[in-house]
C-alpha cells in the first residue's frame, strides 16, 4: 500500500467507527453534541489551549465523552521520499499520530496558520447540515514533535502538516504514536 491510500484509509476507518459511536450517543442523549469545540486554561498545553471534545452528553448534567478507536489499520511500516525529506509512517491511528522531526526550530506562524485551517477555531467553515465537523481535535507541540488528534479532517490535513514540516527544512519526518496498545483490524 501506497503512503497516500494508508493515510486514506486510515482516516476512512477511523471517521467510520466515529460516525457510529456519535450516532449511538445523539439516539441515547439527543440533547448531546458531537465535535465540540473548548477553549482550556491558562495551564493547558494544547496549541492555542484549543480542543475538540468528542462528545459532550447533556442529559441534564454535561458530561465529556471520548471516542475509543476499536481497531487500527495494520499495514507495515513504509519509508519514501517525500520532496527533500524522508517519511516513515510505522503506525497510523487517526487520533493518536505522533510526528517527529529534525527541524531546529519550527516555523511557528505557518503552524499557526495550519492550525487555524484545519482546527477552525471561529467555525468559518462550519456546515450546520454536515454530520461531522470536517476539523481536527487537538495539537500538542513539542520540541521536534508534534502531537494531532486529526479528529474527522480530511487526509488533506495531514498532508499539509507534512508539507509544512518539508518546506521547512525538514530532512526526516517519522510518524508514529503514543499509546501502546495495538488493536488492528482485519479490514
Amino acid at each position: 500500500m501506497n503512503a497516500a491510500a494508508l493515510v486514506d484509509r486510515a482516516r476512512d476507518d477511523y471517521v467510520r467507527q466515529f460516525e457510529a459511536f456519535a450516532a449511538d450517543l445523539r439516539r441515547k442523549c439527543p440533547r448531546g453534541a458531537a465535535e465540540l469545540k473548548l477553549r482550556l486554561s491558562e495551564r493547558s498545553r494544547l496549541f492555542q489551549r484549543l480542543y475538540c471534545i468528542d462528545f459532550i452528553a447533556d442529559d441534564g448534567k454535561p458530561r465529556p465523552m471520548e471516542f475509543e478507536l476499536e481497531s487500527v489499520l495494520p499495514f507495515e511500516p513504509i519509508s519514501v521520499a517525500f520532496g527533500a525529506a524522508t517519511l516513515s509512517i510505522e503506525r497510523l491511528c487517526w487520533d493518536d499520530v505522533q510526528i517527529r522531526h529534525d527541524l531546529a526550530e519550527l516555523p511557528v506562524n505557518e503552524l499557526a496558520t495550519w492550525f487555524r485551517r484545519w482546527f477552525d477555531p471561529n467555525d468559518e467553515r462550519t456546515d450546520a447540515n454536515a454530520p461531522l465537523s470536517g476539523v481536527i481535535h487537538s495539537l500538542y507541540v513539542r520540541a521536534n514533535l508534534l502531537d494531532v488528534d486529526f479528529g474527522t479532517a480530511s487526509p488533506e490535513a495531514f498532508w499539509d502538516l507534512v508539507k509544512l514540516l518539508e518546506r521547512a527544512g525538514a530532512a526526516t519526518i517519522w510518524v508514529g504514536g503514543s499509546r501502546a496498545e495495538d488493536r488492528t483490524s482485519a479490514q
